[in-house]
């Protein structure tokens, strides 16, 4: 046997790196570790960051595996739609029967525009939505009405004072229109607020005393409706 042949069958007979292992995963699992990683490059990047490709490379699969469960970009994003609106529709009922000892609405409307306004799941979804082609079909999916689930817990909150202090009951529209108010006016603070408060000379304990002063008008406005 020749030299190189002997180096050859000495090569040969030394053990491999074995396989990797495949990770096998649920369905269910897969998707989960797919819409985080997307969440996390668009809180880092925004909008431009969700590249199928890049968001396979995070979860450590394939481009295909992703348009398996998702279909396409839009799959991902109308998801992502999704679990952003379960999770503030989460929060915002939490926040709202969480303080049951207050009947204070300005109390209510401050829980309400702190979660809104929160940086994170807020300006996540206003940056989906901002996509445009993502918003179709969205809350069949979902399931659940956000805006209609917050009015309607703001709205029990308000007779249930109004009957325990002999008041006219509340105007549902009315409620309604505060509640957007205050979404729209959260979702504003959650995109551009801080940029806004900074050019206006407000630093972060400006922008505390604006939201207090933001509840207390919409409490007022309240107050002289419920009389």
């Amino acid at each position: 046997m020749s030299s190189v042949d002997k180096d050859r069958a000495t090569t040969d007979e030394k053990p491999g790196k074995p396989p990797a292992k495949r990770i096998r995963r649920t369905a269910e699992e897969a998707r989960r570790l797919i819409l985080d990683a997307a969440e996390a490059r668009l809180a880092r990047q925004g909008p431009e960051g969700l590249r199928l490709q890049d968001i396979a490379r995070d979860v450590g699969i394939s481009h295909p595996a992703i348009l398996h469960h998702f279909e396409s970009r839009d799959g991902l994003v109308r998801a992502l739609i999704n679990r952003a609106n379960n999770q503030l529709r989460d929060k915002l009922l939490a926040a709202l029967a969480g303080d049951e000892k207050s009947d204070d609405a300005m109390d209510h409307i401050g829980h309400v525009f702190e979660v809104l306004s929160d940086r994170g799941t807020a300006r996540r979804l206003s940056w989906l939505l901002l996509t445009g082609r993502a918003a179709e079909g969205t809350s069949e999916q979902s399931g659940h009405n956000v805006m209609g689930e917050i009015v309607e817990a703001m709205q029990q909150r308000r007779e249930a004072y109004a009957k325990e202090h002999g008041l006219r009951k509340p105007d549902r529209e009315d409620t309604l229109f505060t509640a957007m108010l205050a979404a729209n006016a959260a979702f504003g603070e959650a995109i551009v607020g801080r940029q806004l408060a900074e050019a206006a000379g407000l630093n972060r304990d400006g922008l505390k005393r604006f939201r207090v002063w933001f509840a207390k008008m919409l409490n007022d406005h309240l107050d002289d409706k419920a009389e």
